[in-house]
């Protein structure tokens, strides 16, 4: 690639690197059940009380005190000759010597309605007053199912709809996750259109809708682009005002006159982390940490570019800072045909492809970048094939990020 104007150009594997690790997981919180989904448990989700809760019935019958026959009583408590109705999971009455299963019984009503409960001989199966279960028979003690603080979904998972669901049920209000990064967007320029067909010279702006969906997808919360005119004082304010973790800005990267993020940058006493990396598109990506620790990273205007920044650096930073794990372990495909070379030799070339699975065998085929804006093959793509110098060949064996 070329390096005019650029100061310590990275490869991309180092770049990508860059973004996984420079900033660690953000802190953890509480989160209520219906803001915590997609995050990661920072704590196991546990029960909060034994299981069950109380001594319970293990089957529908009648809890029983004594001996039989048992007269059938409404109450909390049993005594001797007495049973009460129960069903399964219902905390059983006090003085329970065992339940007796509605299969193994029968029930007779006399001249004066009352109920009397009869045990079944266990071999003929016909009520005899002497049968009884053995004591303690059909009674699930307390705790039996696991006590209190049973790890049952571990630190670190992913929070989906069956861990919501499962935290409802052992009844947590909230569960304990890692921060989602907050992310800001800046998008500079001053031709850029919001609606409608490209006209007098002006073009669509292709990433003020589009990075926002892609934060959310990695783990971030993304706020509503701004947008504004590149000029530096402009810029300046809107990085001095956002209160989030992350800022992104699209457009200005290139270092050239007129284009400000590199000299606001400066302006801030940013330590720069990235500034260049050697792949095609989207050579002109930069990154950098502002005095207070916010991340901001630079994306191309050109929205191919600006999608190639998104999975290097916004990827992986984002995942990183909401606790997921393996940011940077890409699966590995085999390429079906040649991928569209690289710009410079030393450059690594992302190429959009899309997953085939034959036999077994994951095939990556890669999709011509054609149609406006050379975004036809990011849209039909469904992963981003990363060809390192020398390769993109037909059977190539090559790492991939999948995009969906």
């Amino acid at each position: 690639m070329s390096t005019i104007g650029l100061d310590g150009v990275l490869s991309w594997a180092q770049a990508h690197h860059v973004a996984a690790t420079c900033s660690g997981a953000l802190p953890s919180v509480k989160a209520r059940l219906d803001e915590a989904a997609g995050g990661i448990l920072s704590r196991a989700l546990a029960t909060l009380a034994d299981d069950p809760a109380h001594d319970a019935a293990a089957f529908h019958g009648y809890a029983v005190c004594g001996e039989g026959p048992w007269s059938l009583v409404l109450d909390t408590t049993v005594g001797p000759g007495e049973a009460v109705s129960v069903r399964a999971g219902d905390a059983i009455p006090h003085h329970t010597d065992a339940v007796l299963a509605l299969s193994d019984s029968v029930s007779e009503t006399s001249s004066s309605g009352s109920v009397h409960v009869f045990a079944c001989d266990p071999l003929s199966g016909v009520p005899d007053e002497r049968a009884r279960p053995d004591f303690g028979t059909g009674i699930i003690r307390q705790g039996d199912l696991g006590p209190a603080g049973r790890e049952l979904v571990a630190a670190g998972s992913i929070v989906t709809p069956g861990v919501l669901a499962l935290a409802a049920a052992t009844g947590h209000d909230t569960i304990d996750i890692v921060k989602p990064p907050t992310v800001g967007l800046i998008v500079l320029g001053r031709s850029l259109l919001s609606h409608g067909m490209p006209r007098e010279g002006r073009v669509r702006d292709a990433l003020g809708m589009t990075i926002p969906s892609f934060i959310s997808a990695n783990g971030g919360i993304g706020n509503p682009a701004k947008r504004a005119p590149d000029t530096a004082e402009l810029l300046l304010t809107e990085i001095d005002d956002a209160n989030v973790d992350v800022i992104i800005t699209t457009g200005s990267t290139e270092p050239a006159p007129g284009n400000h993020v590199r000299q606001v940058i400066g302006d801030l006493n940013a330590r720069w982390l990235i500034d260049g990396v050697s792949v095609t598109p989207g050579a002109q990506m930069l990154m950098a940490r502002l005095p207070d620790g916010r991340i901001l990273v630079g994306l191309p205007g050109n929205p191919a570019a600006a999608l190639a920044g998104l999975v290097t650096l916004v990827g992986p930073l984002l995942r990183s800072m909401s606790g997921r794990t393996n940011v940077i372990d890409h699966p590995t495909g085999v390429l079906l045909d040649d991928a569209p070379p690289a710009d410079y030799a030393d450059d690594t070339r992302l190429a959009p492809v899309r997953r085939e699975l034959r036999d077994g065998a994951t095939l990556l085929r890669p999709i011509p970048e054609d149609g406006p804006a050379g975004l036809v093959g990011w849209a039909r793509a469904d992963a981003v094939a990363i060809c390192p110098p020398g390769a993109g060949y037909r059977g190539d064996v090559l790492h991939y990020i999948p995009l969906s």
